[in-house]
Parts: C-alpha cells; structure tokens; sequence
C-alpha cells in the first residue's frame, strides 16, 4: 500500500434520538475502521458499542502482529467481542438484549478486508461503480435473498429491523464472511450505520465521490443529508480515500 496515501472522515451524529448508541474508528495511522450501531437502550446499547470499537481494533492489532491471516484476524475480532458483549449482557443487561451492530476493515499488505454483522453497511465507490460490500443479517433482507419477499416488500417489512446476526447474539452459529478487495487509486470506501445507509442512493455515492474530494468534507455532507431526509436514527459514517503520493 505504499503507492497510496489514505485520507480518512468521521462524523457521527445523534439526530433525534435521545442518545447517541453509535460508535465508530478512523485509524488511518494502524488502516483499522470501524461502524458500531448499538442495540438495547442507552446504558446497553452505548456499552455494546464500546465494547465492539475498544475489543475489535485491539484483537486485530494482536493478531495481525502475530503475523495470522488478516481475513481469520477480522472473524476472531468479531468473535471475541461477541462473546465479551454476551457476557456482559447477562451481567448487566437483564431486562433487555443487549448488542451492536459491526462493519469493520481492515488494510494488511496490498488488500483491505471487509466484514459486517447487522446492518451497518460498507460501500466501495471505484469511478462510476458503486458496490455493497456487506449483507444485511435482517430477516426481511434473509427473506428477500431467498425469493420469499420482493425488494420494495423488504423495504417495507416490519422484520425490517429484526436481526439475526450481530455481536451480543447467543444463537449465531455462522460468524462474519470477510470480503477481500485490492484497492485502487481513486477508490473510496464508506461505512455507516443504517440512520445514514436507509438514506442513501448509489446516485448519491457515485456523484458524492466526484464532487467531494476531501473525505471529511464528504463525511459531513452525507451524515447531514440523512438528517434532512428524514433521520430520526443515530448517523454515523467513516469515509476512507485510497489516493495516489
């Protein structure tokens, strides 16, 4: 990755909600970055959150320097803060679940490694192409996926917002598919929590990537264009730029 210099922007916002549950990383020094959407209330969400953004980097920082591979580095990162979160949750959190939402990537070497739980998404804007990195673990999105409900039906589905797959979930029995890509110049990669992601077009990535150049500029714009579309959720959003020295 020496051929490129990466920028990065951060925003996060409370919008409506009466706290902010969202918590996020922009390492561009350690090429770690991190969306967590916490679920379960103030105290348990915010503490689910933290936990994802203080465990996952840390793991990762372990493992990669124990020279493991980056992809099973990424699933054990994941996996440890999930079991962390349970444990926490049975402590703490008696009357209600208590866990978040992830996307995380990582860089290591010529490739930069993806991988979500929930629905935090994480885009890859390459010139005019706009491709959605993650899957969302809704169950109207798993009902979509198999042919049960239509895409406009998903959208409008109550098991919009019911999850399947996220850290502080018991029932997971399948953790995190990482997805490698190799950067190139000019590539520009987003993540957000869904307060930003249900707000957003592939027109507005694809237009947004050439009329802000300037990653924190562009991260500003995009979490407040949420909001005045109607936001009523926390928005969060890491914008990170791949540019040539």
């Amino acid at each position: 990755m020496a051929e490129f210099v990466i920028q990065v922007g951060s925003r996060s916002a409370q919008g409506l909600r009466p706290n902010n549950e969202d918590r996020f990383v922009a390492d561009a020094a350690r090429h770690v970055f991190l969306v967590a959407d916490g679920m379960g209330g103030q105290d348990c969400g915010e503490q689910a959150s933290g936990m994802a953004v203080d465990i996952i980097p840390r793991v990762l920082h372990d493992r990669l320097a124990a020279h493991d591979d980056a992809g099973r580095a990424v699933q054990q990162a994941l996996d440890e803060a999930n079991q962390a979160i349970i444990n926490a949750g049975v402590r703490q959190c008696t009357t209600r679940r208590m866990g978040t939402t992830a996307v995380v990537a990582v860089q290591q070497a010529d490739r930069v490694y993806v991988a979500n739980l929930g629905d935090s998404r994480a885009y890859l804007i390459r010139g005019d192409r706009v491709e959605l990195l993650t899957v969302d673990h809704t169950v109207a999105a798993a009902l979509a996926r198999n042919g049960t409900l239509t895409a406009d039906q998903a959208k409008n589905s109550p098991w919009g917002n019911v999850l399947y797959k996220f850290l502080g979930c018991a029932e997971m029995t399948e953790g995190a598919d990482v997805r490698p890509f190799t950067p190139e110049a000019g590539d520009r990669l987003v993540m957000g929590s869904d307060g930003l992601t249900n707000f957003l077009t592939d027109a507005d990535l694809r237009e947004g990537a050439l009329l802000h150049r300037n990653p924190q500029e562009w991260a500003d714009h995009l979490v407040e264009s949420a909001l005045r579309r109607g936001s009523k959720d926390n928005v969060t959003c890491v914008v990170v730029a791949f540019n040539r020295e």
